[in-house]
C-alpha cells in the first residue's frame, strides 16, 4: 500500500462530516482539520475517485503519493505513523 497526502477544503461543515466518514475506513493519520496521511491500495487517481463522491462544486481536493523523502517539525504523530509504515526518511 502507498501513503498519500490528502488535503480537502470545504465550503460547508456538512462536507467535512461526509469526508470524515468516507476517509475513516482507510488507515489514516490526521495532520490537521482538513489534511490526512492515508494508506491506500491504488494510485492517486483511484484515491481521488474514491473520495470524489463527497466533493461538492465549491470544495477542493488534493491527493499526492508521499515519497520516502520528507521532513517535518513538531509533527510527532505523523512521524511515528510514517515510521511504522516504513515511509520515513531515516535521518
Amino acid at each position: 500500500m502507498a501513503v498519500f497526502l490528502v488535503i480537502l477544503e470545504f465550503e460547508k461543515v456538512e462536507s467535512y462530516n461526509r469526508a470524515r466518514k468516507r476517509i475513516q475506513p482507510l488507515v489514516t493519520c490526521k495532520l490537521s482539520g482538513t489534511a490526512w496521511l492515508v494508506e491506500f491500495d491504488g494510485d492517486a487517481s483511484e484515491l481521488q475517485r474514491y473520495l470524489e463522491e463527497i466533493i461538492l462544486q465549491n470544495d477542493s481536493l488534493f491527493v499526492s503519493a508521499l515519497s520516502h523523502d520528507w521532513a517535518s517539525i513538531n509533527m510527532h504523530t505523523a512521524r511515528r505513523w510514517l515510521t511504522e509504515r516504513h515511509a520515513t526518511n531515516p535521518e
